[in-house]
């Protein structure tokens, strides 16, 4: 399953670096342009009005460039404007003005400040969803040394810094590295976050996945049972998160020779995909890919095609 972009802690990082600059030294008395054109871009990202938020954050970006070379709102308004471009999908816009933040926030704090380390978290999801992996590996890897130096090892955001590094390093098929970041996110949630708890429940499923994928099957099952358990208590049985732990738990049976378990688990995943996700959804496509993978180490090839056709017809082609 893709993993979340994560707007809704990127809206809230917004406002934190508005609150933090506004409530600054450095703050102008009365309505200072910057500030108003800020505050209105803000107001409007948090509305998911685009266009307006935009227009408001390239008034103050238009402002800010005409401060001094040490002012702190230059970083916030590149960094404003990044956010907005990775909420449109422009990545690569996005990696560039979370750069020319980056760069300035290092000149004025050096390299252990969490405004640099919120720059780097920024830039490298940006790299990550251009699909630049091992430069993504970097950035992500240096906000959460800066990250767990600043906060210490027990931190959320030290817990969220691991997820992210794996994140990417699994997507580059590094899943040796991506093991034992994954174990550190999950041990801190357990540590921090006990009882049923969403963060937890993801970090749960995303070992699961890397475990499976390695070969140690039965951690792995523990994992997604626990995790299906805690979104059960949490969402409620129609979680999509529980479809994709019974088709991972089908896909450790058939890695188990166990074909007649395997399909049984496939149809409860189908199922339950079928009435959770949208029919348009990528991740309904995996539940049928699966199936159909399994239907045809089964010798049954023309039901395997069907699930085939309607999986392509999701993927547009």
């Amino acid at each position: 399953m893709r993993p979340a972009r994560p707007l809704p802690a990127l809206r809230r990082l917004v406002a934190a670096l508005l609150f933090c600059i506004l409530a600054g030294p450095t703050a102008q008395a009365g309505a200072d342009p910057w500030d108003t054109a800020t505050e209105a871009g803000v107001a409007a990202y948090e509305k998911t009005d685009l266009a307006q938020a935009e227009r408001h954050f390239r008034e103050a970006l238009r402002l800010a460039e005409g401060f001094a070379e040490d002012d702190p709102r230059k970083a916030v308004s590149y960094s404003n404007m990044g956010v907005l471009a990775y909420e449109l999908g422009a990545f690569e816009q996005a990696e560039q003005f979370h750069g020319q933040a980056l760069q300035q926030r290092l000149k004025l704090y050096g390299g252990i400040h969490p405004a640099v380390a919120d720059s780097l978290s920024l830039m490298g999801l940006a790299l990550r969803d251009q699909g630049r992996f091992a430069e993504a590996a970097v950035a992500l890897g240096d906000a959460l040394a800066i990250t767990r130096e600043l906060q210490g090892p027990d931190s959320e955001a030290v817990a969220t810094g691991h997820f992210r590094v794996a994140g990417v390093l699994m997507m580059a098929g590094q899943l040796a590295l991506a093991e034992p970041h994954y174990r550190e996110s999950l041990s801190i949630r357990r540590r921090t976050r006990p009882g049923a708890d969403a963060e937890t429940a993801a970090s749960m499923h995303m070992l699961g996945w890397v475990l499976r994928e390695e070969g140690q099957l039965d951690e792995a099952e523990s994992l997604f049972r626990e995790a299906m358990a805690m979104r059960g208590e949490l969402f409620g049985p129609g979680h999509p998160g529980i479809a994709s732990g019974y088709n991972n738990l089908a896909k450790i049976r058939q890695a188990q020779h166990r074909y007649g378990e395997a399909e049984a688990l496939f149809k409860e995943a189908l199922a339950r995909a079928e009435k959770s996700l949208a029919p348009d959804d990528p991740d309904l496509a995996t539940v049928l890919t699966d199936y159909a993978a399994l239907l045809r180490a089964m010798d049954r090839a023309g039901e395997a095609e069907s699930l085939e056709g309607r999986a392509k017809a999701i993927r547009g082609g």
